[in-house]
């Protein structure tokens, strides 16, 4: 798996487990985002979204940069660099 792959993967786990996030455009509305870029993340469109947009989606989330890293996903054995 890719790192784009894994953050699109996290995402996805987070609003299916979020009570108060159900898609992506509510998800783009909390994180103040513009709705194509959230929609351009979770289809693979945009390869390496931007730490500053990870950010405002997890705020959106309700958790830090370092919860939504703190998951297997991301683990070195689990990210191939291709």
């Amino acid at each position: 798996m890719t790192l784009s792959q894994a953050i699109v993967q996290r995402i996805k786990n987070l609003i299916s487990q979020s009570a108060q996030i159900e898609n992506y455009h509510q998800l783009s509305t909390r994180a103040g985002l513009n709705e194509s870029v959230v929609r351009a993340i979770l289809s693979g469109e945009t390869q390496n979204p931007s730490t500053e947009t990870i950010f405002f989606i997890s705020v959106a989330l309700n958790m830090t940069l370092s919860e939504f890293y703190n998951d297997k996903l991301f683990d070195i054995d689990n990210i191939d660099d291709n």
